[in-house]
């Protein structure tokens, strides 16, 4: 790493060695304070997606899920920071997983798809993989411009259990290792799927909070054609920076299915889960860039 890099990681690592109290007590309050009342960080993006997302509530039901989201965005703050030399045993801890015992059946000894999404804090989501010690999680994300943070955020997640593979190189690892796997294990293919999706390549319209919504359709697509179970990740808030989660079949890897279906259970139970708890997902960021044309079906960019 470069200087730059290292000394991000230092503050990183200061603020992870630091008690629970003081990370979400003290410098968490600090950054929510910040971005609520000095900067009202992209304060009208967010009240309007909430409210086109939910046109039932009342204005000031909107205002206080605005208010719980940054909140919870202060969290995600502190949380990132604190994965700074985490050690296993408290990763295990920060996210309590449920893995029934008809889904660890079902991935013994085969490679899988794991989808997870930005609904509560998403740099967790991986520590899922702990609970299959015969799997290595490969965890697809976008490479940062900034080559400083990139290699931040690299460092912050890689561990033994987990390597970060650009999403532009996932498949292409998933091939070159498909037969033996990874050191004696089989791969785990970590993959946000709710990112907003540009209007090209594996993508397709979905109805989701009240919008038509382009999803990837890469994690479907690598499933039916190497037969991989896909899985779901359903998080909840326990307290800031704890969290519990379920595990969810959405395809075993056998079904006959029609195309677009594994999609749309994704879509379906993402939905479910920011509806019971719609501060938890990232309401910050322009989800809704694009429109399809009422005639064609073409998107079409939505200016703001």
């Amino acid at each position: 790493m470069s200087l730059r890099a290292w000394m991000l990681w230092i503050f990183c690592r200061s603020v992870a060695i630091l008690p629970h109290w003081m990370q979400y007590g003290c410098i968490g309050r600090v950054i929510y304070f910040v971005l609520r009342y000095v900067v009202r960080y992209r304060r009208k993006l967010i009240v309007r997606q909430l409210t086109e997302s939910f046109p039932e509530r009342s204005k000031n039901e909107i205002a206080e899920l605005c208010g719980e989201y940054y909140r919870r965005l202060s969290e995600t703050f502190v949380g990132t920071m604190t994965l700074a030399g985490m050690s296993k045993q408290k990763r295990l801890e920060v996210l309590d997983v449920t893995v029934p015992e008809h889904i660890m059946e079902a991935v013994k000894g085969r490679h899988f798809v794991y989808l997870s999404s930005h609904h509560n804090f998403w740099e967790f989501a991986q520590f899922a993989g702990l609970r299959f010690p015969n799997h290595l999680t490969l965890c697809a994300y976008h490479p940062l411009t900034d080559k400083a943070w990139d290699a931040l955020y690299y460092h912050l997640r890689y561990s033994e259990e987990s390597l970060p593979v650009p999403s532009a190189q996932l498949i292409r690892y998933f091939l070159q290792h498909r037969k033996d796997g990874v050191d004696g294990r089989q791969m785990l293919l970590g993959l946000i799927a709710d990112q907003n999706a540009p209007p090209q390549g594996d993508v397709h319209w979905y109805d989701f909070l009240n919008h038509k919504t382009l999803f990837f359709e890469g994690g479907e697509q690598m499933a039916v054609k190497f037969n991989l179970p896909v899985l779901y990740l359903s998080m909840s808030r326990i307290s800031a920076g704890k969290y519990t989660g379920e595990v969810i079949m959405l395809y075993d890897g056998v079904e006959s299915v029609e195309k677009h279906v594994i999609t749309e259970r994704y879509v379906r139970q993402l939905e479910r889960d920011i509806v019971r708890e719609p501060a938890a997902w990232m309401w910050s960021h322009r989800r809704w860039k694009y429109y399809p044309d009422p005639v064609t079906g073409e998107p079409i960019y939505k200016r703001e």
